[in-house]
């Protein structure tokens, strides 16, 4: 069974694949008012693909929702995005997220030849984190590079709370700093102020002049 195999089959019997996750067991749905995924579908579905999970994921389709922001605005049709293979957390969501890209902007996911752009891992709240970090240690912030020695980076979780990431594969923390005084800043911002992640973000993009990460 071929991935190209069950993407066929999805079209076929109504699903928009553009607003899915095609993965090695499991089709993750992004959305899924557009993605056309009934239950009547589902259950077509299931009786030529037993093996393979159908997911609803709310908190999924959330991320989905935070990550479209993004790469709307960023991505150019058959850009090649160079994504680090593995199976932690932040690279299984990385993969998931950008999958459907394959089919809506035409991009290609490749892992070791040329490339357009690199698919960093980083979450809202990483990149909040550095930022805290730098102003404690009076560096210029600045939000997260532009690109480096390999090639320009794009930042798809950019607008993800790493505890949604946590909720939706129910892993235990994923740590976000070494610095133990910046995840006290973290707790007490949390605290007094459930936005403050967002609304740092928006600062940086200010300070940028730009309208995201990449």
């Amino acid at each position: 069974m071929g991935k190209g195999e069950v993407i066929k089959f999805l079209s076929s019997i109504g699903v928009d694949t553009r607003f899915v996750s095609v993965m090695e067991d499991s089709i993750l749905i992004n959305n899924l008012r557009f993605s056309r995924f009934s239950r009547k579908r589902e259950e077509l579905f299931k009786k030529y693909y037993p093996n393979m999970k159908v997911v609803r994921s709310k908190i999924f389709q959330m991320i989905c929702s935070r990550v479209s922001r993004v790469l709307s605005n960023e991505l150019k049709p058959h850009q090649r995005i160079l994504i680090k293979e593995g199976d932690d957390p932040l690279s299984y969501t990385l993969y998931a997220v950008l999958e459907p890209y394959t089919r809506k902007y035409g991009v290609r996911l490749v892992t070791r030849q040329s490339f357009d752009l690199i698919a960093c891992p980083l979450t809202l709240d990483h990149i909040i984190a550095d930022a805290i970090e730098k102003m404690i240690n009076g560096e210029l912030i600045s939000g997260p590079p532009l690109e480096d020695r390999k090639g320009r980076l794009l930042y798809p979780l950019s607008k993800v709370p790493v505890a949604w990431i946590e909720r939706w594969l129910g892993v235990g923390p994923i740590k976000v700093t070494r610095d133990d005084v910046v995840q006290e800043f973290i707790g007490f911002f949390e605290g007094v102020l459930p936005q403050f992640r967002e609304n740092m973000l928006k600062s940086l993009e200010y300070i940028r002049g730009d309208k995201g990460f990449i």
